[in-house]
């Protein structure tokens, strides 16, 4: 019987490995990878494993996703960004949970179960939207900034929902207002312990460890913590994540907080990936295929009234209308707290296997389709606007701008790059326009005497007005590959021939950008590899003539390759 959990617990791995693989190829999320290897080995395909057997140990996935959120959870920084986190986080997760529960009770749910799936459906993918901003390099744009402002409300808020899902299904004669009640008052004495037990205590057990000086002591002890921190918490008919959460909070305040993610990393991930896996096997496919036109249109509605309601919330909070939409757009996806709550429900009796299913079949096919939408959220978010009736009149900037009809430079993006290109040409009493998306950086430059415009540089209409038929040059100065790609694509199908010059980060880039029309590439990692080489070879003594004519041999090199 052991040898047989084992076999089962190999096969999981193996074809989450390979699925994981081949999605990497694809570049899409290894969390669809893993539900997809779930659905292939589990009991209506394959038939290879039981899910039955690992249910226990995949939750101990969410414990330690919640643990090690609790480690990044940070009140000065929450106190930071207290307007678009709590402002705009707090109103996306209340309308967005409203709406959809009416949607879902009108549709004929219970109480509780409209509750629970309007709650998974409101929060959006983390993981996600996190790789894939990390991967076209947006962080410092505003849109992004917004997004993970609502996305630490959503993991936040995510935690409550994980308390109520034992309430909603409790089977005591008592209402749903006094199981909150008592809920909360337990929650509340669980909550002084483990803060108490995470400031006095906890601290000297890591000192004590770090005075050991082993790697093994060191980890042992974390997954005790976590562990113990999650059985009291189920100990006291809570969620067992809510003691991840707590404890690691407590943890994060601490000097260990680092060593503690590095060491728990690995195990978060296995068990997180089990738990996905064990996800997708508990997909009833006959409901996909039943229900599979009807799970596509609602799909389709989800990600459009998520894309609306946070749109519509940002506009009101003051946002400029691009940012408002890139938010909404990267935000259309539910994510893998929505889907650890379906579970969690079925666990529980609140939702019947066959709503699960078709719930978490919605869930799975809008992370499926968000990568996408967040990778071109720039051209997707331009066609939008174009429709945007007050478009003109939120651009109009008051500052006085030179307008140059002919012999300047154009230079797209007008971050630290784009500063610095500016600051060359003024000291050459070179002409140019700068071309910012951002409205903050084109404000603050046009103060300083910076001759920049609020625009998007891919938009034609934003090029002909600065005259870039007529430029001497255009620099493109992005740190997103993606954006200088299709900007450089706008630019050649409207039949322009200036020159231009590319930015990009991965050597990797550079051919392709070449073949779509650029005439100049500077890849940032062979840049500055080269000039460290450089300076390394002075620093031994070679002759500096030998050095610069071995940087310019590499250099060609390169090119030609």
């Amino acid at each position: 019987m052991e040898f047989h959990f084992f076999e089962e617990l190999a096969t999981i791995l193996g074809a989450a490995l390979l699925v994981a693989i081949l999605f990497s190829r694809l570049r899409l999320p290894s969390i669809i990878a893993y539900m997809v290897a779930g659905a292939i080995i589990g009991p209506q395909l394959l038939g290879w494993v039981e899910p039955a057997g690992f249910t226990l140990i995949a939750e101990f996935g969410v414990v330690f996703l919640l643990f090690s959120l609790g480690l990044e959870f940070s009140l000065p920084r929450m106190v930071a960004l207290k307007r678009p986190v709590f402002g705009l986080g707090g109103a996306q997760v209340f309308f967005t949970t409203l709406i959809f529960a009416l949607t879902v009770y009108w549709w004929g749910a219970t109480l509780e179960a409209a509750i629970v799936i309007a709650g998974a459906l409101a929060l959006s993918s983390t993981a996600i939207v996190t790789r894939e901003l990390a991967a076209l390099q947006q962080f410092d744009s505003r849109y992004a900034q917004l997004a993970i402002a609502v996305l630490l409300f959503q993991d936040l808020i995510a935690v409550v929902f994980l308390i109520l899902v034992p309430i909603l299904g409790g089977t005591a004669d008592t209402g749903i207002a006094q199981q909150l009640g008592s809920a909360l008052v337990k929650g509340a004495l669980l909550l002084v312990l483990l803060m108490s037990v995470g400031k006095w205590l906890l601290p000297r057990v890591y000192h004590e460890v770090a005075r050991t000086r082993s790697d093994d002591v060191f980890v042992l002890t974390t997954l005790v913590i976590a562990l113990l921190a999650a059985w009291l918490t189920h100990t006291f008919q809570l969620s067992m994540a809510l003691g991840g959460f707590v404890i690691g909070m407590m943890l994060g305040e601490g000097p260990f907080r680092h060593r503690i993610d590095i060491e728990i990393r690995p195990f978060k991930d296995v068990l997180l990936g089990l738990f996905f896996v064990t996800i997708g096997m508990g997909i009833d496919l006959g409901v996909v295929t039943q229900y599979g036109l009807r799970i596509t249109l609602f799909t389709a509605a989800l990600i459009v009234m998520n894309v609306i309601v946070v749109t519509v919330l940002a506009r009101l909070m003051g946002e400029r209308r691009g940012a408002a939409l890139r938010v909404g757009i990267t935000l259309a996806q539910a994510g893998e707290f929505g889907l650890a709550l379906i579970v969690v429900a079925q666990l529980h009796g609140v939702l019947p296997v066959e709503q699960a299913s078709f719930v978490l079949a919605i869930a799975v096919l809008s992370m499926f389709i968000s990568p996408l939408l967040i990778r071109f959220v720039d051209p997707i978010a331009e066609r939008i606007l174009a429709y945007w009736p007050d478009a003109p009149r939120e651009e109009e900037e008051p500052e006085p701008l030179v307008e140059h009809n002919g012999g300047h430079v154009i230079v797209g993006g007008f971050g630290r790059v784009g500063q610095t290109l500016a600051r060359l040409l003024e000291r050459n009493d070179i002409a140019y326009t700068a071309i910012e998306n951002n409205a903050e950086v084109v404000r603050r430059q046009r103060r300083r005497g910076a001759n920049v415009v609020f625009g998007d540089c891919s938009d034609p209409r934003i090029l002909a007005q600065c005259h870039i038929t007529n430029a001497r040059l255009a620099i493109l100065t992005f740190s997103s590959a993606a954006a200088a790609k299709f900007t450089i694509e706008q630019i050649r199908d409207e039949g322009i021939v200036t020159p231009i010059i590319v930015r990009c980060h991965e050597n990797s880039d550079f051919d392709e950008l070449i073949s779509l029309g650029a005439d100049r590439v500077v890849p940032e990692m062979l840049e500055s590899s080269l000039i460290i080489g450089g300076q390394m070879l002075t620093f031994l003594g070679l002759d500096e003539a030998e050095v610069n004519q071995q940087i310019n041999d590499l250099r060609l090199t390169h090119r030609d390759n």
